[in-house]
């Protein structure tokens, strides 16, 4: 179950990841999305990541199959952003380059059958 929560008065087609959420995710797999602004993305990754910058995706596993991921409403490439941050979820990773590479990889072919 994808639940997907807009925190700001700014529009966004969600229906891509809704459709995105149905490929990476089985049926059992919550999900919470929210769109954020943002000053609340400022404000969670210096809260969680001790950054001092503007995340344009946050992700949390919270349980097993419990998750959820803020997205920057700002950015114009929201599907593209929840993806990485699902990804995450799902135990990607991309600290090392060859793990970025496969990662990005990953997330093209994705957003490619997605659309």
């Amino acid at each position: 179950m994808i639940e997907i929560r807009n925190l700001t008065k700014k529009r966004a087609d969600t229906g891509i990841i809704k459709r995105i959420y149905k490929k990476l995710f089985h049926k059992k797999f919550e999900l919470d999305v929210v769109l954020a602004s943002p000053r609340l993305m400022l404000a969670l990754n210096k809260k969680y990541r001790k950054k001092e910058k503007i995340a344009d995706v946050l992700s949390f596993l919270l349980e097993k199959n419990i998750g959820e991921i803020f997205l920057n409403i700002s950015k114009k490439n929201l599907p593209y952003l929840f993806i990485h941050g699902s990804l995450h979820l799902l135990g990607y990773k991309h600290k090392k380059n060859k793990d970025a590479k496969k990662m990005e990889r990953k997330e093209l072919n994705i957003l490619k059958q997605s659309k």
